[in-house]
């Protein structure tokens, strides 16, 4: 662990949050709000189900029972609940799409405490700016991962934050100063019991953290998360009997919706894979039922036949709006097809394809799948601006100590930041462009001015834009100031990553601005 005890430990009102109240009045009542939080889920699970199947990774120490996971939940929380953070502490936990991810939140969950989930591109500055903006008090981190290290940067983080008192990593090499893992996940079983200072109403309570850009904080409780996964299960007519493949990093509402929360409901068996290589990919996929990933590399995948020998029962291709519309569907023989899109951290829908040449579409006004009461609606103002609200969106507000927050007016409606055209008579949004004010790279969104001061703090003058991508949907294209010095994409990448910022930003082409001529 960090020896380095908060300057500032005590955590203010505002950003020590146990139960959120809502904004404004809840108008879309929740249909599977529940008293059970979902590390109970996991609990119920395991008294039910306790040789069942419950994770399949052949990185796991142990063979992937309820009992048995649940048992490494429980020794996870038991170092978590011995750093004695407080009640809904906050935690943040860079871990990406891999087993390790699902079992840290869960004991997080467990130990009373909020994980707060960081993209696995991010490197030391977003990071930082991340965990500052939820008054975070540790850090749970691979040791190596996405071509970097995500526990030095913690341990980095935790020298320029007051708060940051732990961090904690999975993998080798435990940078010094950080508290290894690993072990606990096959260590002797302690008391999985209840928490003895559970609150009666715990499953209201924020769950998870994931970040919109400019680190601004959207929490969701665990009722919230469950209704989060509805759609996309009952699209995918996933159960108890299949075998889940989720590829998605769970610090996003893809990964959550599609990964964590459906496993948990039905009891499928899961895998939770983080990719490397087109052929573990397709090795990991050879057994599932369900396969989610993202959907922009959906293309890719069926022409190198990613797809052959395989059938899935379903495919959930996640999307980051309005990726679908910048793409062509490709659907795969004999599998339904569930489109599942987020608009940004604000809201997602998930549906199937009503047809092999069409995506699904994102729904106007209220949507509630297979007869149940709405989970989303969706509204385009005059402006043409798109708003959102419901059971799949966030209706309260987490205070930052940075100030950041998401704005919810009186009836419960989000700006997504979008803009869309209302299709009153088919009921769905034809969504306009990409998201205002925001540059989507892949599964990372940040603001014009955030990336631009990036690239300042690595000493490029520049102005940048989105460029279309192959397999990232976009990325940045810098655009030089006259009389700035002339260099690469490379050189600019390395600038970056030497100033702390990570892959996201790294652009894909540099041009120079023309000199502008005088008489």
């Amino acid at each position: 662990m960090v020896a380095r005890p908060a300057r500032n430990a005590a955590l203010t009102k505002e950003t020590r949050i146990m139960r959120l109240h809502a904004a404004s009045p809840d108008p879309m009542p929740n249909p599977v709000a529940g008293i059970a939080t979902l590390d109970e889920v996991l609990s119920h699970n395991a008294f039910r189900d306790p040789d069942g199947r419950a994770l399949s990774n052949a990185t796991l120490p142990f063979r992937g029972t309820w009992r048995e996971t649940n048992r490494a939940v429980s020794a996870l929380a038991e170092t978590f609940a011995g750093w004695r953070l407080g009640p809904d502490a906050v935690v943040g936990v860079q871990l990406g799409s891999g087993p390790e991810a699902a079992l840290t939140c869960l004991a997080l969950w467990r130990a009373g405490l909020i994980a707060a989930l960081l993209p696995l591109p991010w490197r030391r500055r977003e990071m930082t700016a991340a965990l500052a903006a939820v008054g975070a008090q540790a850090v749970v981190a691979r040791t190596e991962a996405a071509g970097g290290r995500p526990g030095e940067s913690a341990c980095e983080a935790a020298f320029e934050l007051d708060r940051l008192r732990f961090v904690a990593t999975f993998g080798p090499d435990a940078p010094d100063g950080a508290t290894p893992l690993d072990h606990l996940l096959d260590s002797a079983a302690p008391s999985a019991g209840e928490r003895p200072d559970r609150p009666d109403d715990a499953a209201d309570h924020v769950a998870v953290i994931t970040f919109d850009p400019a680190a601004t904080p959207i929490a969701r409780s665990h009722n919230e998360l469950v209704a989060l996964g509805l759609a996309p299960l009952l699209a995918g007519r996933l159960g108890g009997g299949d075998r889940l493949l989720s590829t998605l990093d769970l610090a996003g509402l893809p990964g959550l919706a599609t990964g964590l929360a459906p496993w948990l409901v039905t009891r499928a068996t899961a895998t939770f894979h983080q990719p490397s290589t087109l052929e573990a990919l397709i090795e990991a996929a050879r057994d599932a039922t369900h396969v989610a990933l993202p959907g922009r590399i959906m293309e890719r995948l069926v022409a190198d036949g990613a797809f052959e020998g395989l059938s899935p029962k379903a495919v959930f291709a996640a999307w980051r709006a309005p990726e679908p519309r910048l793409s062509a569907p490709v659907a795969v023989p004999g599998t339904e097809m569930v489109d599942v899109i987020a608009l940004g951290e604000i809201a997602l829908v998930a549906s199937s394809r009503a047809g092999p040449a069409r995506f699904a579409a994102v729904p106007l006004g209220p949507f509630a799948p297979e007869g149940l009461a709405p989970l989303i609606e969706t509204r385009v103002g005059p402006d043409g601006r798109l708003y959102a609200r419901g059971p799949v969106c966030p209706a309260n507000v987490f205070a930052s100590p940075e100030g950041a927050a998401v704005a919810i007016d009186a009836e419960g409606f989000v700006e997504t930041g979008f803009v869309g055209v209302a299709d009153r008579a088919a009921g769905r949004v034809m969504l306009g462009g990409r998201r205002r004010g925001a540059l989507q790279v892949g599964g990372v969104s940040v603001t014009q001015v955030e990336a631009e001061r990036a690239f300042a703090a690595a000493g490029i003058d520049g102005s940048v834009d989105l460029q279309d991508d192959p397999v990232l949907g976009a990325r940045l294209r810098l655009t030089l100031k006259p009389g700035a010095d002339a260099l690469s994409a490379d050189a600019a990448a390395l600038a970056l990553e030497e100033a702390g910022f990570g892959p996201a930003l790294f652009p894909r082409a540099v041009v120079a601005e023309p000199a502008r001529r005088t008489a």
